[in-house]
């Protein structure tokens, strides 16, 4: 159980860094859907130490992309 709540703090954080980041341009439950489906997509796929900044680059590329912006 230990890791599934460092995860859990980990989306929390994705999703507030991310959050501001896309405030005014996206709602808040558009950033916390794509946080939630990048961590699922992750979840047991990359290592411990990347997960939490693979999780906030995969959902950022996809907030931007529902914002039409391409790959930077």
């Amino acid at each position: 159980m230990p890791v599934h709540l460092e995860r859990h703090g980990g989306v929390d954080r994705v999703a507030g860094l991310l959050g501001a980041e896309f405030a005014g341009v996206l709602p808040p439950t558009v950033v916390r859907h794509e946080v939630g489906v990048a961590q699922r997509e992750l979840s047991g796929q990359v290592p411990a130490g990347a997960f939490e900044e693979l999780m906030h680059r995969l959902a950022a590329q996809r907030l931007r992309q529902r914002c039409g912006g391409g790959p930077l």
